[in-house]
């Protein structure tokens, strides 16, 4: 089941939104930082430098002067994204996180404590949420006929920018809601597509809020926006290594060559592969095809696989998500941006992936395997700030 309430959104004026949504993350990020974020948000790793009691502040100036307001109800969100003709629409609401410690929520890959405790932090010290957890489902008649129900009224407010629209109807209307959270609540489970560690924090947080005994309904939720699993994307993301150390390239291709086949690519063309298990390298200004020739592991992905069987034997790297010479690359320009990286490090080698699909990531979640961090690119990204949720009202 899914348990989704209807929440208090603090919403930026048209400026603000305008601006957020005009800058892109960078293919190599998965942070979408905008000029809200940048002014108020150090949960991401581009505004290290900016302090909570900063962002307090910030964000006090901002709501006195008139550049947030607040709903005067508690609204569930209908928001949709439409980028050519790809069309995403979904339901934004707040998750109840005992659905997450009953195991209603299934995630897929693995959280880092010192990233949950900067959070847990940020949380306590802001209350902030600017970013949902984007959680998929399957998808069912009902959900999808009620979405196209509301959507025969006009959006109550629509964004433009870098060729997507952005529509939000707003959902003030009791029937309504409750019709939505009884669909929700018919689902047998929910799969946590993006933000891992948001979830890791917030659940963190309200461990500490019961242990001191505070008793507030704010602890208890998470901002979520929930997306039917066909109109996830999950694309493709690559991993590059910056060697600290001189690589010795016969040693590299004969240790690869135990459990993978490595063959030249045809007029040296970039390898993207379509494949699970396949894989590309780009190694010493040449790419390659790599394929495992191993037949008992068909079930581990391939995240996992190159972890596992390439980083840490041949490269020593044993936290990938944190360290440096680990650089992942998805979305939609990753080959680009992986091209710029090749050619700033000469000796940089690559390895690209094939993208896994919605069904892949969801059977992952049920198996419980858990992928390292950053191991999958998923859209839509949702730009911070379009909906803000403070824990605390009153700010």
């Amino acid at each position: 089941m899914a348990t989704i309430r209807p929440f208090m959104a603090l919403r930026p004026q048209e400026v603000y939104v305008d601006k957020m949504l005009s800058l892109r993350p960078s293919s190599s990020s998965v942070n979408s930082i905008g000029v809200i974020a940048q002014k108020l948000d150090n949960g991401h790793d581009g505004n290290k430098g900016l302090t909570n009691d900063c962002i307090i502040v910030n964000l006090k100036k901002m709501m006195s002067e008139g550049d947030f307001y607040q709903e005067e109800n508690p609204c569930i969100f209908i928001y949709e994204i439409t980028e050519g003709n790809t069309v995403q629409t979904g339901v934004w609401a707040v998750t109840d996180l005992d659905d997450f410690e009953n195991g209603h929520i299934k995630t897929h890959e693995s959280t880092l404590d010192c990233n949950a405790l900067g959070l847990i932090n940020y949380r306590d010290e802001v209350g902030l949420e600017g970013g949902p957890l984007l959680i998929t489902h399957k998808p069912t008649p009902a959900i999808k006929s009620l979405l196209n129900q509301i959507k025969q009224a006009e959006a109550n407010s629509v964004y433009y920018s870098n060729k997507v629209f952005h529509r939000i109807w707003t959902i003030y209307d009791m029937k309504t809601i409750r019709l939505l959270s009884s669909c929700f609540s018919e689902l047998q489970n929910v799969y946590l597509a993006d933000g891992h560690h948001r979830l890791a924090a917030a659940v963190k947080y309200r461990e500490m809020k019961r242990q001191k005994e505070i008793k507030s309904g704010d602890f208890n939720y998470i901002s979520s926006f929930y997306l039917a699993s066909d109109q996830l994307k999950v694309k493709e993301y690559h991993r590059v290594i910056i060697p600290s150390e001189e690589i010795y390239i016969d040693q590299v291709f004969r240790d690869l060559k135990r459990t993978f086949s490595v063959t030249k690519s045809p007029r040296n063309e970039p390898v993207m592969p379509m494949k699970k298990h396949e894989f590309g390298l780009f190694i010493a200004g040449r790419w390659y095809n790599m394929a495992c020739k191993l037949k008992d592991i068909t079930g581990l992905p391939d995240a996992c696989m190159l972890q596992e069987m390439v980083f840490k034997p041949f490269f020593k790297i044993e936290q990938p998500a944190t360290d440096q010479r680990l650089i992942p690359v998805g979305g939609a320009e990753a080959i680009h941006e992986l091209q710029k990286i090749l050619e700033a490090h000469p000796d940089a080698i690559a390895f690209t992936m094939a993208a896994m699909n919605a069904d892949q990531l969801i059977e992952i979640a049920h198996q419980g395997i858990v992928l390292p961090p950053k191991s999958t690119w998923i859209e839509p990204k949702i730009p911070f700030g379009m909906l803000l949720r403070k824990l605390k009202v009153s700010c």
